[in-house]
């Protein structure tokens, strides 16, 4: 399998013997997918998320039925979004199906978020679907979306919550404690911020560590 993140923590919750997980921003992952040189039967888009649907909190899960970005559509594997969705409910977690936004800059207000979600419906957005399902039609395998809601659409995140991260997926805190100093009113909001990471972290870790969450997907794809 091939897991596809944006932050170097998200990478490390993916990685297993059996797995290949690669983050970063969209250029330091093109060259880790070329580097690349095994098969994997599944390549899946995995980490946090902002919601667009107001009804999703800090924790729920998405599984992405497609992926919009810039005017086109990506479906994921109908076999293995219903497969993972079922896993995941069966294990407790809250599940969300829906279709995903992928974007190429951080979407940061509740009012772009607000519009995202009327100009697409979508459940959620991220920074990588678009690129994995790039890679997924590269290497011929079946696509999957897996991503927890870390900020709920009603949140506004401050500017440091990316400015901080790296081209590698590392995150500079340096630069948060820089920007904290230069601007004390981010504080509020990288406390919120750091509060709702904290739960999407720790599902983003139960779900992975779910008995048999990708066992047998794919493999009709061989």
């Amino acid at each position: 399998m091939l897991f596809v993140s944006g932050l170097k923590r998200e990478a490390q919750i993916a990685h297993a013997p059996d797995a290949l997980a690669i983050c970063g921003g969209a250029a330091t992952l093109r060259r880790r997918f070329a580097e690349a040189s095994s098969k994997h039967r599944l390549t899946i888009s995995f980490g946090i998320c902002g919601a667009l649907d107001p009804s999703l909190r800090s924790g729920d899960i998405i599984i992405g039925t497609h992926v919009v970005s810039g005017g086109d559509s990506v479906m994921a594997d109908e076999e293995v979004v219903w497969a993972l969705a079922a896993r995941l409910k069966a294990a407790g977690e809250r599940v969300k199906i829906g279709a995903v936004v992928g974007v190429d800059a951080p979407v940061l207000t509740r009012a772009a978020k607000a519009e995202l979600r009327k100009a697409t419906r979508a459940a959620s957005v991220d920074m990588e679907s678009q690129i994995a399902a790039r890679f997924a039609a590269e290497a011929k395998a079946p696509f999957a979306i897996l991503r927890v809601v870390s900020d709920p659409a009603a949140r506004d995140l401050p500017p440091l919550v990316t400015a901080a991260v790296k081209a590698d997926g590392s995150v500079d805190y340096g630069v948060v404690a820089y920007g904290v100093m230069k601007s004390p009113r981010q504080t509020r909001g990288l406390i919120h911020g750091a509060r709702d990471s904290s739960a999407a972290f720790a599902a983003l870790r139960r779900a992975r560590r779910t008995p048999g969450l990708f066992g047998g997907l794919g493999l009709a794809h061989l």
